[in-house]
């Protein structure tokens, strides 16, 4: 099956509540010129949203391939170090 097809056929459903907590952290992110830490906000919600609420329907859809998995976690573990050391060095 085509990536692009495999992707158009998904059905992702995300909870009212967790859309209003996201805007609303990411707007008091804003609010006070927080922007680093309002992408590690939005990183980490599409990361929960994306694999950890949807887990059962995405493992389906790449068939229970583990190979898929990794990558993804290996990504997201990549983004999170580049996240620290974007808090850690000084702004300029």
């Amino acid at each position: 099956m085509d990536p692009v097809d495999m992707l158009s056929t998904v059905n992702l459903g995300v909870p009212l509540y967790m859309v209003i907590s996201f805007v609303a952290v990411i707007s008091l992110c804003l609010l006070f010129s927080r922007i680093q830490l309002g992408l590690a906000v939005s990183y980490l919600f599409v990361f929960y949203i994306g694999y950890f609420y949807n887990k059962s329907l995405l493992l389906k859809t790449i068939e229970g391939s583990i190979t898929g998995t990794v990558i993804y976690v290996c990504l997201g573990l990549i983004i999170i170090i580049l996240a620290i050391i974007s808090f850690i060095s000084p702004n300029k």
